[in-house]
């Protein structure tokens, strides 16, 4: 099982809060999901052919081009920092 270290740790990087009972829930699904990783991790493939055709009843790939985002402001207020109404970054590469 994870442990609560682990879990908070994990909330953190989404920047979630979490309550003592959300932790322990957290707990037990992601060991689960993990658990469950694991197992399909022993399902034999190599003898298995891939797919190579898409389904006739697949759902069809939508138009792929640019809209306005609608709720900007929404979309802002949930950054940890803004500056001229754009996501601020931590320098990731030391600047000569």
């Amino acid at each position: 099982m994870l442990s609560r270290e682990e879990v908070l740790k994990i909330a953190k990087l989404a920047r979630l809060t979490l309550t003592e009972e959300e932790i322990g829930f957290y707990q037990k699904q992601l060991t689960r999901v993990l658990d469950h990783i694991q197992d399909l991790k022993q399902v034999a493939t190599s003898n298995e052919a891939f797919v190579k055709h898409v389904p006739e009843d697949a759902e069809p790939f939508r138009e792929d081009k640019a809209e306005p985002f609608i709720n900007h402001d929404g979309l802002m207020k949930n950054a940890p920092a803004v500056e001229n109404n754009c996501f601020l970054l931590p320098a990731i590469m030391e600047q000569n």
